[in-house]
């Protein structure tokens, strides 16, 4: 229940997030003609952002029987300048069930703190690099590991101060002990993005 509520909090906050961006953006048209700065025509006045998004890939780590589907949750915040460059950071976190070779379940809290840079290369095509510190916790025992990665994407403006975007990377998963498989793993997934961006100011 804890849990849920605190997804709940964090899709409440963010959602807020971009409805002020939005507003701010309405109430500053009415102006714009004060100005001759290249912020007339974006509404960005500040590249500072906040946001959210949804990992879904592979796993490969404690209960690597997860397969294909949701790894993560993720608020984020950072720097983003259009069609340039961006740094961003989150923290992620997602709960499920996993299960040893013996048949026994236990639930697995997962989070992950991601750390990415971004260039644009081409429009709102962009390559991006990460790192991420994995961190899961269960009553069969804990695990921490790295994970290193690079990507490409590409982002959808909407409004004046809010993007879509979709990315698809690859990532290489440290050497960690797996007390599930009780052993030492290491391996690459494949993760893919969708997110939204919304303008501070």
């Amino acid at each position: 229940m804890k849990k849920l509520l605190l997804y709940a909090l964090c899709v409440f906050a963010l959602c807020c997030g971009s409805a002020f961006a939005q507003s701010t953006g309405s109430s500053e048209k009415s102006s714009e003609k004060t100005s001759n700065t290249g912020s007339e025509t974006t509404g960005i006045y500040t590249p500072f952002f906040v946001g959210g998004v949804l990992g879904f890939g592979s796993g490969t780590g404690v209960g690597t029987e997860r397969g294909l589907g949701l790894q993560q949750i993720e608020p984020m915040a950072g720097i983003w300048f259009p069609h340039l460059a961006f740094f961003r950071a989150g923290y992620g976190f997602y709960d499920f069930t996993g299960e040893t070779d013996g048949g026994e379940k236990t639930e697995i809290e997962h989070v992950n703190l991601d750390v990415e840079v971004g260039v644009h290369i081409f429009g709102d095509i962009y390559v991006v690099g990460n790192f991420s510190r994995v961190k899961e916790l269960s009553d069969v025992g804990d695990v921490t590991w790295n994970e290193w990665g690079a990507g490409v994407g590409s982002i959808v403006t909407i409004f004046s101060k809010t993007m879509l975007f979709a990315e698809i990377g690859y990532r290489n998963v440290l050497d960690h002990y797996d007390p599930f498989l009780d052993k030492n793993i290491s391996g690459n997934r494949i993760q893919m993005n969708v997110g939204f961006v919304a303008y501070i100011y």
